[in-house]
């Protein structure tokens, strides 16, 4: 299978498309991307880049919410949305035959929403289900007390839903007037992935253009770059739960950093996979865990490492002393040529298995171009990581997994 056959195209009024045409393929997928989350929202609106997320598939000022639900199910499509720290995305799966159709009816949804009151109040009251769902669920709802406190006023630390009193402060005037500043062709990426021929693609978006009333003017997304301060901490949140769960980390790296790759490999051997030293250590020889990994994250300023576990009470600080006892012996021993290796593969494994699901291919078009303004070839990224030694292995352990700078969250009933 051709990786990396994309083509990129910017219209006047800077809306960029990218399309990857794969022809035996009987399918497309498609994504609008904006360059709108959770960190461009006001503090006191927090969660509204979610609601419009939500309040989009409610109406526009020509389909009501089941005229949207019939329309997308007359092509066999399947559709959804997601919003994250610093975007948010709109897109569908159907039948390479329907592409004139799913066009039209995405920019219909995302540029010509009704935003009336009354959906304004129910998706509303739906988001309010959804924050009750992630509180009864700690091994989610941890990582917003891990982020709240490691970025601290940083506007990474807003969680993607945000909360009951910044959504009800979130009325149809302060909706409009964000959503006007950021659902702009200028701040947008349209991407797609399948049986589609780029000129085609390109030809029908701008017939939607020039079919619209009002012209997208917003302004274009510039994330203002400000380093959290570097901080340790160690709180505890009780919790009546029969698990502990547990964040054990700190900053992480930017997506331009040269630590990206490096990072990446070295929380894989260490607990991003099976054969990581703390899946082997902690679950599978002392049996401690059920559910321990290591993850990384990176956006455009900075990043988070961090280790996650689930443990009885009782536990909670022995798996703490066995973390730092394993992160002990790398610093004192360093890091095999043959674990380094492993873990490479791992990683490029993932990549190129993830590639051959065209939904995830129009993912990483779309976002790469959105937020990274260019798109690595799977090739660029597989060498990034061949590159990788055993020489920057302490380095990045120093930089990322150092425990006298590392921070821990635990939620529990302790």
């Amino acid at each position: 299978m051709e990786f990396d056959n994309y083509q990129i195209t910017e219209l006047e009024n800077g809306l960029k498309i990218i399309s990857e045409h794969i022809p035996h393929f009987r399918s497309i997928s498609l994504g609008f991307w904006v360059g709108a989350g959770s960190r461009n929202e006001p503090r006191k609106n927090s969660g509204i880049t979610h609601l419009i997320e939500h309040v989009l598939f409610k109406g526009t000022k020509k389909r009501s919410y089941k005229d949207i639900a019939i329309a997308f199910d007359s092509i066999g499509a399947e559709y959804n949305a997601f919003t994250d720290k610093e975007n948010s995305c709109f897109y569908a799966d159907f039948i390479d035959t329907h592409l004139d159709q799913c066009l039209e009816l995405l920019f219909d949804i995302v540029f010509n929403p009704s935003f009336l009151k009354s959906n304004i109040q129910t998706e509303k009251n739906i988001i309010f289900e959804e924050i009750k769902m992630v509180e009864d669920s700690p091994s989610e709802n941890i990582f917003n007390y891990f982020y709240r406190d490691l970025f601290d006023r940083h506007p990474l630390s807003l969680p993607v839903l945000g909360n009951r009193k910044s959504l009800q402060q979130c009325h149809k005037e302060a909706i409009w007037q964000y959503f006007h500043n950021h659902f702009s062709f200028c701040n947008m990426v349209v991407s797609a992935a399948g049986n589609i021929k780029h000129h085609d693609l390109v030809e029908s978006i701008k017939r939607n253009v020039n079919r619209m009333q009002l012209k997208s003017e917003g302004q274009k997304n510039h994330i203002q770059k400000q380093l959290p301060v570097q901080k340790k901490f160690k709180n505890i949140y009780k919790n009546k739960t029969k698990a502990v769960h547990i964040c054990y980390g700190g900053l992480g790296c930017s997506r331009d950093s040269s630590d990206r790759y490096p990072l990446a490999v070295f929380t894989s051997l260490f607990g991003g996979s099976m054969s990581s030293r703390l899946f082997q250590r902690i679950r599978e020889e002392e049996g401690l865990s059920y559910s321990i990994f290591s993850t990384n994250a990176q956006y455009a300023d900075t990043g988070a490492a961090l280790t996650y576990a689930a443990v009885s009470p009782k536990n909670t600080f022995y798996i703490i002393d066995l973390i730092n006892e394993e992160l002990s012996k790398i610093k004192k021993n360093n890091i095999g040529a043959d674990e380094i290796e492993r873990a490479k593969e791992n990683i490029k494994g993932s990549i190129v298995l993830s590639v051959e699901d065209i939904s995830s291919r129009m993912f990483r078009l779309g976002k790469a171009l959105l937020m990274d303004k260019k798109v690595l070839t799977i090739n660029e990224i597989l060498k990034k990581i061949d590159y990788v030694g055993c020489d920057s292995m302490l380095n990045i352990q120093d930089r990322y997994y150092n425990p006298d700078r590392m921070s821990i969250v635990v939620l529990g009933d302790i």
